[in-house]
């Protein structure tokens, strides 16, 4: 999933700013696959365990001192819509956990923040990842 420049993130109490994207990206993290004698192509695949991944691009500020750490956990929050208005309007959340915070410094495009977070469960059997529609605002 990509989300482009999404009205706002928070991560915790903190508001993330200057951010350009999010994407969040599942994967395998253990994969089963099985065979039969009847040939060589598989009868059975399943993804038992799996890994999301979200990831925020920001542009930072100057001075923007309020870097996340890895190991922080907190609830991270954004809201998007498929154009500027309420309509259609959702808020994706997940508590997540600081991976990686990097940073990218160049002449041509200025500096860059890439913030990696994983995506956890609360019971390990629901789905991290929260999408629900926004209340309209008034």
């Amino acid at each position: 999933m990509l989300i482009l420049n999404p009205r706002s993130v928070t991560f915790g109490l903190a508001t993330w700013d200057g951010v350009v994207a999010v994407s969040i990206d599942r994967a395998a993290a253990r994969v089963v696959e099985e065979w039969s004698d009847d040939g060589p192509y598989a009868v059975l695949a399943d993804v038992p365990e799996q890994r999301t991944r979200i990831i925020v691009a920001q542009e930072p500020s100057a001075d923007d001192v309020g870097v996340p750490r890895p190991g922080d956990q907190a609830t991270l929050t954004l809201h998007t819509s498929p154009a500027s208005a309420d309509a259609g309007r959702r808020v994706i959340s997940a508590t997540a956990v600081v991976l990686a915070v990097e940073h990218e410094i160049s002449l041509k495009r200025g500096a860059s923040r890439t913030i990696t977070l994983a995506a956890v469960s609360a019971s390990g059997n629901a789905d991290p990842i929260s999408i629900i529609e926004a209340p309209h605002s008034l």
